[in-house]
């Protein structure tokens, strides 16, 4: 269960590395084929998807996954679409000419093979939409007991995620599991999660800018959540999750997370992060930018 969600933030994480303004081309070599239906391997079927060295490969993802990698965005910023674009699975291999191409470049080069194989069409437009402002939870400003200016200077956080992606791929999908936190562990710019306690993930930070943590937050939420407690340097921070928010997670990208029998319900991730941390989530609305699909095929498989 572990390793499938750190599968899953990785898949994730993709969106939130590369800058915009990707460059655009076509591979040397592309495969497009449906997914194994009984997949097999360490990851058991775990979506992912890794652009680097020259090469781009996914396993077991929908095209609602390649859409949020391709244009940074997160399951909330993408509307429209195929009813089957959560549903359907696909592995794709991809090869460069140049195996120097940024991940930047790399995801470029992946928009033009979902226009060219899939058929995507899509635009842009600006909407009123729900959002969340991270602020303080108490007027005397004091901070929760897992959240502490920290000491380390620490890599930027997208930085890290480029940092690890390059790593995995380097070392293959056993070094999925190498960012791992074992409980209690403290690690200099450590960011990572790890088992904490029946049914609850925890995800640890350090010497991170409170911007990472609202990253986080988004993913976990579904909104956009912009920091808004005016707290400047870097911060270790420490935030439980039940497992039952990760399923949710994983139901907005069209995946089902079994959970275990009898499992107990924990404490709304809104009660953790007032506790923990100090924090708390305004909802509110604001100009947001969304990615409608306007029309997408299914490819045909090589």
């Amino acid at each position: 269960m572990h390793q499938r969600l750190i599968g899953l933030c990785l898949a994730l994480a993709v969106a939130l590395v590369v800058s915009a303004g990707a460059q655009t081309g076509n591979f040397e070599v592309a495969s497009v084929k449906p997914s194994n239906p009984n997949p097999t391997g360490p990851l058991g079927g775990t979506p992912f998807l890794l652009p680097a060295l020259g090469r781009l490969t996914a396993q077991n993802v929908t095209l609602r996954m390649l859409v949020m990698g391709a244009y940074q965005k997160q399951p909330f910023e993408i509307v429209g679409g195929p009813e089957w674009q959560n549903a359907d699975k696909f592995d794709i291999n991809a090869k460069a000419v140049d195996a120097s191409l940024t991940t930047d470049q790399m995801l470029g080069m992946l928009k033009t093979l979902l226009a060219e194989r899939f058929k995507l069409k899509l635009h842009t437009e600006t909407r009123e939409v729900p959002i969340y402002a991270l602020v303080l939870a108490r007027s005397d400003r004091r901070l929760g007991a897992k959240l502490k200016a920290s000491a380390d200077n620490c890599p930027d956080f997208k930085v890290q995620q480029q940092q690890q992606l390059e790593a995995i791929a380097k070392g293959g999908l056993q070094g999925l599991a190498a960012s791992a936190l074992k409980p209690g562990e403290t690690r200099p710019c450590a960011f990572g999660s790890y088992p904490a306690g029946q049914g609850l993930i925890g995800v640890k930070a350090s010497g991170q800018a409170l911007s990472t943590l609202a990253l986080v937050l988004t993913q976990l939420t579904g909104r956009p959540v912009i920091d808004k407690t005016e707290l400047t340097g870097l911060y270790d921070f420490e935030l439980t999750i039940d497992l039952q928010t990760i399923a949710r997670l994983y139901a907005d990208l069209g995946i089902n997370m079994p959970l275990p029998a009898g499992l107990p319900e924990g404490p709304s991730l809104m009660t953790l992060l007032q506790e923990d941390l100090g924090l708390k989530l305004d909802s509110q609305r604001g100009p947001g930018e969304v990615l409608v699909i306007d029309s997408a095929d299914r490819p045909e498989p090589d």
